[in-house]
């Protein structure tokens, strides 16, 4: 009977070290910067998951919150809202100056939901249209509006 409860009491010992040693908080396994952005820009949301990609960036699920991938340099490449819209001063920092003094004079700035860029576009998702800015030529493609132009914002 002793070594059934020594064995026993081996085994419970075993499963509290190991789950002492697996960190149930996400946000430890992130990146510095990656971690930095997260909590300045969506403070209060915790990190419900984070998942490293085969390309050295990385996915981070906050709860309640957005989905932000984040390239290998640690810089973001996509940030959706999942359905709630985007901080204004996360476009402020985060956008070209152009593209959002054009969506405060369309008066946009509260309705962008997505956010995805690469090194030729932005590209922000409103509810009923997409926004297009060309890093090259600063030309902005808003194919909702009524003229479905493309407009340069800056000279």
């Amino acid at each position: 009977m002793k070594n059934i409860s020594n064995i026993l009491l081996f085994v419970m010992l075993g499963i509290f070290v190991a789950l002492g040693a697996c960190s149930s908080d996400a946000s430890e396994e992130m990146p510095s910067a990656v971690a930095k952005f997260t909590t300045q820009y969506f403070p209060g949301l915790g990190v419900k998951s984070f998942q490293e990609l085969n390309d050295g960036g990385c996915v981070v699920q906050l709860s309640g919150g957005p989905t932000i991938t984040f390239d290998s340099e640690d810089a973001w490449k996509e940030i959706d809202g999942n359905g709630a819209v985007l901080p204004q001063v996360l476009m402020y920092d985060q956008l070209p100056t152009e593209l959002y003094e054009y969506l405060q004079a369309t008066e946009q700035q509260a309705g962008v939901y997505e956010m995805k860029r690469d090194k030729y576009y932005y590209k922000l998702t409103m509810v009923d249209t997409v926004i297009t800015y060309d890093r090259t030529t600063g030309k902005i493609t808003y194919p909702g509006s009524a003229t479905g132009q493309q407009e340069k914002v800056s000279d």
